[in-house]
């Protein structure tokens, strides 16, 4: 079972090799998580409130490895 800890500040990248950063906020609604924030402009939105973190679904995660979490590249 993971844990919100478990996913704070861990490495996002997309399958394809892409960074995306490190999780800085997860938003979860009735218990389950909804969406990770994540990389510089996350750090912002988290420090000023404004919008401008990358927000990644939850249901977009492939994997969850010890040192990172994996999400499906986006649809071209």
């Amino acid at each position: 079972m993971l844990t919100t800890s478990d996913l704070q500040g861990k490495r996002v990248r997309r399958e394809s090799g892409e960074a995306l950063g490190r999780v800085f906020e997860i938003h979860a609604r009735d218990g389950r998580v909804e969406a990770l924030v994540c990389g510089v402009g996350g750090m912002l939105q988290r420090l000023s409130n404004a919008r401008s973190g990358r927000r990644v679904a939850w249901d977009t995660v492939v994997r969850v490895t010890p040192t990172e979490i994996v999400v499906r590249d986006a649809a071209r």
